[in-house]
């Protein structure tokens, strides 16, 4: 792994961390440095370096306790660390953005640590994943999304009206955020069925904008019309910090890193369906009643093959 390679996985760990994170957490997650020694030590200190010599705050805190981590030091880059004011006129701002939408990174070294933490069936993509074309779309979501303008649209196989909130980019695919008949939901943008077609400027009403793991929490996958029960799910280490980073609803952390989360059921099936997509790595704990119904729909799978 060259240099710039390891300098850009380190920035997008750091920062990726919902915690700060001690270095025996950066050579046990990542494959940035072969192992606890000083000489990947010396390695680590001169990448720190070139990333604040880049502008960037490493904001760090002292390890208590009396375990043996005590004393050592953890690890954060913030948001507001990384958000330049460059005070880009108009036209060079529009092309800066239309320049974002046409490359898009996602975090592959998160799916090489998790293989190495014992999900050895995960994909390990490469570093760096490229949209090298943009989806022609984008700019009229963004445009309905800016002028605050309904949209319409086939998709899977039924006319859409849509009142968008929010344009983002999830898992290597963009996804559209709004309201259909006043219920939030989401719609992923290449699995459109024909163009966008814009209405008024303002014909849109001003919903409250989500930020992108607020707004992925909403999928309707989750979210049907029935009655909402609130399921508690424990998700083990391997997967635990992207359910969090993706749906939120910690109630509980656990010493062998699970999470304990709480998942409002307003669909069976749908539930049933982003349950099993974890395989292993999860179990619904409660209520009873979606318990029962995991279960029964389990051992009635059993009896049909």
């Amino acid at each position: 792994m060259d240099k710039n390679e390891r300098i850009w996985k380190l920035l997008m760990y750091l920062r990726a961390s919902l915690v700060p994170v001690s270095w025996a957490e950066i050579v046990r997650d990542t494959d940035l440095y072969v192992d606890d020694g000083p000489s990947s030590r010396k390695t680590f200190e001169r990448d720190k370096k070139d990333l604040r010599n880049c502008g960037i705050t490493i904001h760090t805190e002292n390890i208590g306790g009396s375990d043996e981590a005590a004393g050592g030091t953890r690890y954060a880059i913030r948001d507001a660390d990384l958000f330049l004011n460059l005070q880009l006129s108009a036209n060079e701002g529009l092309a800066l953005e239309m320049a974002a939408t046409m490359v898009q990174f996602d975090a592959a070294w998160e799916m090489d640590a998790l293989a190495k933490l014992g999900a050895g069936s995960l994909p390990s993509p490469p570093p760096l994943r490229a949209q090298l074309s943009a989806p022609e779309e984008l700019v009229s979501l963004h445009n309905a999304v800016d002028r605050r303008r309904k949209i319409s649209f086939m998709y899977g196989g039924a006319s859409r009206e849509v009142e968008p909130t929010l344009v983002f980019w999830r898992r290597g695919s963009w996804y559209i955020h709004g309201y259909q008949n006043g219920i939030a939901k989401n719609f992923k943008v290449d699995r459109f069925e024909s163009d966008v077609i814009e209405g008024p400027d303002n014909s849109a009403s001003s919903y409250e904008v989500p930020d992108s793991a607020e707004a992925m929490s909403e999928d309707p996958l989750l979210h049907g019309p029935d009655q909402g029960i609130l399921a508690r799910v424990l998700v083990d280490a391997v997967l635990a910090r992207q359910v969090e980073r993706d749906r939120g609803g910690v109630i509980e952390r656990r010493d062998d890193g699970s999470v304990v989360v709480e998942v409002d059921v307003r669909s069976p099936g749908a539930f049933r369906s982003w349950l099993f997509g974890m395989r292993d790595h999860a179990v619904v704990l409660s209520p009873p009643q979606i318990v029962e119904d995991v279960i029964s729909w389990l051992r009635a799978l059993a009896r049909a093959t």
